[in-house]
């Protein structure tokens, strides 16, 4: 599966968090550090399998919990029209 990270939002960091805000609907999301720092990396990357080398290098714990987590943060920000599926 492929994601795309939609165009056209705002996304503002405060302290630890970050807030991403659909400008036409309103809607926002709040990242964790975590899940800042992956979707961060994401938007450098535009890959899953970079994002994950990247959080290995920075963070401990394993591939595979990495790899789950991304994805289910992805999904979810993709059930808010934040993020969008391309497929595999």
């Amino acid at each position: 599966m492929h994601y795309k990270i939609q165009d056209g939002l705002l996304l503002q960091k405060v302290v630890n968090e970050t807030v991403i805000l659909t400008p036409e609907s309103g809607d926002y999301f709040s990242l964790d550090e975590v899940g800042s720092r992956m979707i961060e990396l994401f938007r450098e990357t535009g890959s899953v399998g970079e994002t994950v080398k990247s959080m290995l290098q920075e963070y401990d714990g394993a591939e595979a919990d990495i790899k789950r987590d991304l994805i289910t943060l992805l999904d979810e920000m993709a059930q808010h029209g934040i993020v969008e599926k391309l497929g595999s």
